[in-house]
């Protein structure tokens, strides 16, 4: 007969032994993700490159029309450029963040010429552990912040005007991660450890990829495209909502899972 103290035993030592396995595919992970965004994730994936130019024009061909029409491209294409780049994350990691979806965009007016911007995300995450295999199933839900404004170069003697676009935002508070399953009834100690591992590993790809391109998109505006976005958001806002300042809230489409 097995005796109850052999097995309290087995089961110590499994997960101290899941435990150390965890701890050290999470520092090989990390490496190999800092490893990876060094090098450029469109190195994995060309398509990504493509995907942000794409947003780009879809942006800029908004400012173009006199005036500006709502749409749901926009949104769609940013669920395309983040699902490739977690795709190029998990075959680097092994870390699986799939089901991206862009729920809105909020572009918040603070005055004529600056406003808030925030992109929720929210997407599911599986973390592999070796030997035992899909180890935790969690929800993600990560929120880039940053602000852009119209700001007047006077280094030129024209005085033209400049986009200027702040620090997007990457604090623990704008990342949540939440335990959907996880498998065999692992103990908290392994269960932590990998949500510990998921939480970097999302941490590493808004700070070091996400958060650049952001920066990089609403660089890309000129200030006359922005100066429109600001206006029409708010004017639109204002007309809706009967706001004193402008905040659109653009809500997500029916769309299939990425």
């Amino acid at each position: 007969m097995f005796q109850l103290w052999k097995l309290v035993l087995l089961c110590g030592l499994l997960a101290g032994t899941s435990a150390s396995l965890l701890d050290i595919r999470g520092n090989d992970v990390l490496r190999k993700l800092k490893s990876g965004l060094e090098r450029g994730l469109d190195t994995f994936d060309s398509t990504l490159e493509t995907i942000f130019q794409n947003l780009k024009t879809e942006l800029e061909s908004r400012c173009s029309e006199e005036v500006v029409e709502e749409t749901q491209e926009t949104e769609n294409l940013l669920e395309q450029l983040i699902s490739r780049i977690f795709q190029v994350v998990y075959s680097l990691t092994g870390v699986r963040i799939s089901n991206v979806q862009v729920a809105d965009i909020t572009f918040e007016a603070n005055s004529d010429h600056s406003a808030n911007v925030k992109i929720p995300i929210t997407a599911d995450v599986t973390v592999n552990l070796p030997l035992l295999g899909e180890i935790v199933n969690l929800d993600l839900k990560v929120d880039l912040q940053t602000t852009v404004s119209i700001e007047t170069d006077t280094d030129t003697e024209t005085s033209d005007s400049k986009v200027v676009v702040g620090e997007c935002t990457n604090s623990p508070e704008s990342i949540s991660l939440t335990v959907l399953h996880s498998r065999f009834g692992l103990l908290n100690n392994v269960v932590d450890i990998g949500v510990n591992l998921a939480r970097r590993v999302v941490s590493s790809v808004v700070q070091d990829e996400l958060c650049p391109r952001f920066r990089e998109l609403l660089e890309s505006l000129d200030a006359e495209c922005v100066k429109k976005l600001i206006n029409w958001f708010r004017d639109l806002t204002e007309s809706l909502y009967h706001l004193p300042l402008g905040r659109l809230v653009l809500p997500p489409s029916s769309r299939s899972d990425n």
